[in-house]
């Protein structure tokens, strides 16, 4: 049986993500956990295949859900907004956009509830002006 994520593991997959090559001492800090409690964190995710090797695996959910919020700014704010994003686990992908919508963000999750406690939050940022989700039905090709 495959344990759930909590949510120190999705803050270390993120700090991870975001930079692979950090130290346990830094890695243990923006977790808020010992080195030694974050070393057999870090074990267990190996052990259960969400960390192979030194790659981050992308974490394959049962039923993934996958959302795209279409973002309208007040003013080209989205340098300030993406790195609060960057933060989001389950935001996989934010995009700058020219024209009328001015970010689209990615997100993945297996739960409604925690893509609106995503989009919740993304709109109550003083910059956003309005949101639109879109849910992904089928992906035809990745490249």
């Amino acid at each position: 049986m495959t344990r759930s994520l909590d949510h120190k593991d999705l803050k270390l997959l993120a700090l991870l993500r975001n930079n692979a090559r950090a130290s346990i001492k830094e890695l243990a800090a923006g977790v808020e956990l010992s080195r030694t409690a974050l070393i057999e964190r870090i074990k267990r995710l190996e052990r259960d295949g969400d960390i192979e090797g030194y790659t981050l695996k992308k974490v394959q959910r049962k039923t993934p859900l996958t959302f795209f919020l279409l973002v309208k700014t007040h003013q080209p704010s989205c340098e300030v907004i993406a790195p609060r994003l960057e933060e989001i686990y389950e935001i996989t992908a934010c995009h700058s956009l020219g024209g009328d919508i001015d970010m689209i963000i990615e997100l993945s999750t297996d739960s409604l509830q925690r893509a609106n406690e995503i989009r919740e939050e993304i709109s109550g940022y003083p910059e956003v002006a309005q949101i639109t989700t879109s849910t992904l039905l089928k992906t035809h090709f990745e490249k």
